[in-house]
């Protein structure tokens, strides 16, 4: 990284509490916004940060950049605002409530030749990059399955379903892998508990090389799992995100014959360098609008998760 940046970071909750805190370790937090003025007022004192409106964030020179993490609702408003102030934006997950949404935002980038990219937070986790150098290196020969499975009990969103909460981290590792969109999906979902969509969902992606994809979300689910396996004709590689770091990642060469018979061997651990995915993420922004570079997860990616959530519900709304 070169010249330092100032970045302002658009809502101070949960989530908002981590960008703050790496945001200032890398150097680049300028200022915090939030519509609740106690918790801004508070947040800028802590970081010994200027305490601004958001108009004055938006018309200020000084502030090169937004990371948006407030309220799903919000995001292509803000979005659309920063980037017409010419403003470069990382909008944290979901991108947008809606496909049209995306679409703008993503045209408004191009057009203002700013850097637009989204949180999928995952594509940043040391255990996916290194899944996605052994596969391309043929570790476990030819894609057949993929399996996601993030299910915890965790917090009802009051203006975004389980879709666009959970399953959006696992169809863009899921594009990432496959480099296309699926050609068919399938979904069936539970509702119990939200107003707005579903509480639990299964997807199946089916892609035009034979590969399938199966996804299970949920977020009343009593017991915490985030697994996301490849399965391959050499063995599986499997992404265990609750364990540790010597046991996130690990590859089982375990396969079944053509004649049905399996083969069972020793599961091997893979070694990886612990690093925290948000800290990539944000460093990846940095460096993307130093450089100009397209970033791994930047506005036409997150139209294409975007494409695969609309269809979903539109399936989901025929069931």
């Amino acid at each position: 990284m070169t010249k330092k940046l100032n970045i302002a970071l658009i809502g101070c909750g949960n989530w908002g509490k981590n960008i703050a805190r790496n945001l200032h370790e890398i150097g680049a937090l300028g200022c915090i916004y939030d519509t609740d003025q106690s918790l801004s007022q508070k947040f800028c004192h802590d970081f010994n940060l200027p305490c601004y409106t958001i108009n004055d964030i938006f018309k200020n020179e000084n502030i090169q950049a937004l990371v948006i993490a407030s309220s799903a609702k919000t995001h292509k408003d803000l979005a659309e605002e920063a980037l017409i102030n010419n403003k470069h934006v990382l909008i944290e997950k979901p991108f947008c409530l809606s496909l049209s949404d995306a679409n703008t935002l993503s045209e408004l980038a191009i057009k203002k030749n700013r850097v637009l990219m989204v949180g999928h937070l995952l594509n940043y986790h040391n255990a996916f990059i290194k899944m996605k150098n052994l596969i391309k290196e043929g570790k476990i020969g030819k894609t057949k399955n993929i399996r996601a499975h993030r299910l915890a009990l965790g917090a009802i969103r009051s203006h975004e379903s389980v879709v666009y909460d959970l399953a959006a981290h696992d169809i863009s590792m899921i594009l990432a892998l496959m480099q296309e969109l699926p050609v068919e999906i399938n979904a069936h979902s539970i509702h119990h508990n939200s107003n707005i969509g579903p509480d639990a969902i299964s997807i199946k992606l089916s892609f035009k090389k034979g590969t399938t994809a199966l996804i299970n979300c949920d977020w009343m689910c009593p017991y915490k799992e985030h697994k996301f396996s490849v399965i391959g004709s050499k063995g599986s590689l499997i992404f265990d995100d609750i364990q540790g770091w010597s046991k996130k990642l690990h590859y089982n060469p375990s396969s079944i014959n053509s004649d049905n018979s399996i083969d069972i061997l020793p599961i091997e651990k893979i070694i990886l360098k612990e690093s925290e995915p948000l800290n990539n993420e944000l460093k990846e922004f940095i460096n993307c609008i130093q450089s100009r570079k397209k970033p791994l997860t930047d506005h036409q990616e997150a139209v294409n998760v975007q494409k695969v959530m609309k269809i979903i519900e539109e399936k989901l709304q025929r069931n």
